[in-house]
């Protein structure tokens, strides 16, 4: 059973981290039984494993179940007027980064306590700030209540292909509409612009987000197991 080092994972975090992919018992044993050989090279492995399968390596943790989400069909709605497309030289604000770190309330880095204190912020206030370069993301899309955004979802357009990746309402303003206004307003902007499918990865966990997906049109594509497995 191979598993790959990741660099960008290993650096971030100043951990040595690899990943490994496994889609059967037979796999998840073989696996298990490397725990002596990998200590030598790791301090933490990603297990992606096919849903239900489960692992059995000690001191392993279920940290994800990883559901990927798919749309192709248009919706029939007017842009709306309160969505705004953040201007990438106004930077991140303190508003922009506490909805960054909304977006993580069910992430695996903040979640999984072994990880170095400060771990989630970090990369969630690197993945705003990679959006707003337009590094990782095409647009970021606010929603905006006396000129402070209140609503956020990043997406990243690539040929036909559009993916969302940072969702956020402030907790202030929830339960208002607000999330399906602006997933609308997503969905509308990148048919316009030639995206023929949509994708966005969330938890099971974060029933809040699969409800709004699943009203919105999209399907289930996946659903990924994630563990942790410390070494």
């Amino acid at each position: 059973m191979m598993v790959k080092r990741l660099e960008w994972d290993s650096d971030f975090f100043g951990l040595r981290i690899g990943r490994a992919n496994i889609s059967s018992k037979e796999e998840c044993v073989v696996l298990a039984n490397q725990k002596k050989k990998l200590e030598e090279n790791y301090d933490l492995v990603y297990v992606f494993s096919s849903h239900g399968l489960g692992f059995c390596g000690d001191n392993a943790k279920l940290v994800d179940q990883k559901v990927v989400y798919s749309l192709s069909k248009d919706v029939s709605v007017e842009l709306n007027p309160n969505i705004e497309i953040w201007a990438n030289n106004k930077g991140v604000t303190d508003d922009l980064l506490h909805l960054a770190l909304v977006s993580g309330k069910y992430s695996r880095f903040k979640l999984d306590e072994q990880f170095p204190s400060g771990s989630y912020e970090r990369l969630y206030s690197q993945w705003i700030e990679q959006s707003v370069s337009q590094v990782i993301a095409s647009e970021v899309f606010c929603y905006m209540v006396d000129g402070v955004p209140i609503g956020l979802v990043t997406l990243d357009r690539k040929t036909n292909v559009g993916t969302i990746g940072l969702v956020a309402i402030h907790n202030n303003f929830q339960h208002r509409g607000i999330g399906t206004i602006m997933m609308q307003h997503v969905i509308r902007y990148a048919n316009e612009h030639q995206c023929r499918n949509l994708a966005v990865a969330t938890q099971l966990e974060n029933v809040p987000a699969c409800k709004l997906y699943e009203n919105n049109g999209f399907e289930v594509e996946s659903v990924t197991d994630v563990w942790h497995w410390w070494l």
